[in-house]
């Protein structure tokens, strides 16, 4: 099945869709055998590159390199300046995005907004194949080969038909969930009892929300053979919980946009970073590099030419020992339970904002103690009348309590650096 797969299906799937994955994946494959040495060596070629094409295509940078009368042939990474979704925002996307990047090499692509502050851009055709192959091949390292049958439980439907018949070919099982409750992990759980997927991927608070119901029912026994998490924090509780429902290992990783995929090793000794997609810096708060101690992510993606991550302030925190990432801070899995019994996540949040406001920059949901809820936002100036009566009449109905709304300049950090997306007042 494997063989099958990788050879015969990936290949003609690249060619129906313009995509590169499976030459990449061999080429991640041979990677594997490099030391520290080649690494480096290959990603200073693509810095190299990536440098020349920004300051020749990419108005933001090029007015940087033409301001400061830098040479990018001999700029070094560190000398670059960091940004983040704020100065994209300010200055405006097109600012970051190359001109005369063929369109129909480029997909429009948006953020999940786990930190409750989506945004748009575009990647290459070809950084997304890098990246799928870099996915493919962390999954590899935890037991995986194409053509396995594996569960995805996510928030919303799958709308797209070639998605859909990817899945199918994939040997996929796509469970959509929305607001969770009994019967919800009910369903999910049954469903992995008649399917018996030999992985499982998900976000770490439903996957706690369904050890927890097994935990506590009988009549559920397959056991996957790693289930991987991603999306969120996964907090040392939620994988004890999971791991004793389900009696196998869980894989934890981090990405966001711009950054290499990041997945724990099977060791569970830290987190492995896909080098040949991507670089990681650790920075304090004087965007000096941590190699001991909790720093920022800043990233920079090597392969994506159409809207290129160059020292990218992710705003995630995370912890390194002797250089490696160890444990991920920045992400919080937030949940509220409604007063008719559903819980709802962060990512029923992040489906509704991305699928139906595309007008709120950042949001914020506050249970207050009053028994009300108030979404505090921050818009811009296509918000009105209609996306303000959607937002009130969807979530006052689906959370059983007044909503009210409140446009504000600006959504404050919290302690951890994170814009923390759900707050319970009634549980201070």
């Amino acid at each position: 099945m494997g063989f099958l797969h990788e050879n015969i299906i990936l290949p003609l799937s690249d060619i129906f869709k313009g995509e590169q994955s499976y030459r990449y994946l061999k080429l991640l494959k041979k990677s594997e055998t490099w030391n520290d040495t080649q690494l480096m060596s290959f990603q200073e070629n693509k810095l190299r590159k990536l440098f020349k094409h920004i300051a020749s295509n990419v108005p933001y940078y090029r007015d940087w390199f033409n301001k400061n009368n830098i040479d990018p042939n001999t700029i070094n990474l560190s000398q670059l300046p960091i940004i983040d979704k704020a100065l994209m925002r300010k200055e405006g996307i097109a600012q970051f995005t190359a001109k005369g990047f063929p369109k129909h090499q480029r997909l429009t692509s948006r953020s999940s907004g786990s930190t409750g502050e989506p945004f748009t851009f575009y990647e290459s055709k070809l950084s997304y194949s890098v990246n799928i192959a870099a996915k493919l091949r962390t999954w590899y390292q935890a037991g995986y080969r194409l053509g396995d049958r594996y569960m995805k439980i996510t928030n919303g439907v799958r709308s797209s038909k070639l998605k859909a018949l990817q899945d199918r070919i994939n040997n996929c099982v796509y469970v959509p969930f929305y607001s969770i409750t009994d019967d919800t992990l009910k369903s999910i759980l049954e469903q992995i009892e008649q399917s018996k997927p030999r992985f499982i991927r998900s976000y770490p608070a439903p996957l706690y929300l369904l050890a927890q119901y097994r935990n506590h029912h009988e009549g559920f026994h397959h056991c996957p053979l790693r289930i991987f998490t991603t999306g969120s924090t996964l907090p040392t509780a939620y994988r004890e919980e999971i791991e004793h429902a389900f009696g196998c290992d869980v894989i934890d990783s981090y990405s966001c946009e711009g950054t290499p995929n990041t997945y724990e090793t099977t060791s569970h000794d830290g987190y492995h970073i896909s080098g040949y997609y991507g670089i990681i810096e650790v920075l304090d708060n004087h965007n000096q590099p941590v190699r001991n101690g909790i720093g920022r992510v800043v990233s920079t993606d090597l392969w994506n030419l159409a809207h290129p991550f160059v020292r990218y302030d992710t705003q995630d925190l995370v912890e390194v020992k002797d250089g490696k990432i160890v444990r991920i801070i920045g992400r919080q899995c937030e949940c509220l339970l409604t007063m008719n019994g559903q819980t709802i996540t962060i990512h029923n949040l992040t489906t509704f904002f991305a699928s139906r406001i595309t007008s709120v920059n950042a949001y914020r949901l506050v249970r207050k103690k009053n028994g009300t809820v108030e979404f505090q936002l921050t818009v811009d100036n296509n918000f009105d009348y209609k996306a303000h009566k959607t937002i009130v009449d969807y979530w006052s109905q689906l959370l059983g309590l007044p909503v009210s709304i409140r446009i504000v300049d600006d959504i404050p950090m919290m302690r951890n650096n994170k814009y923390l997306t759900i707050i319970d007042e009634t549980t201070d």
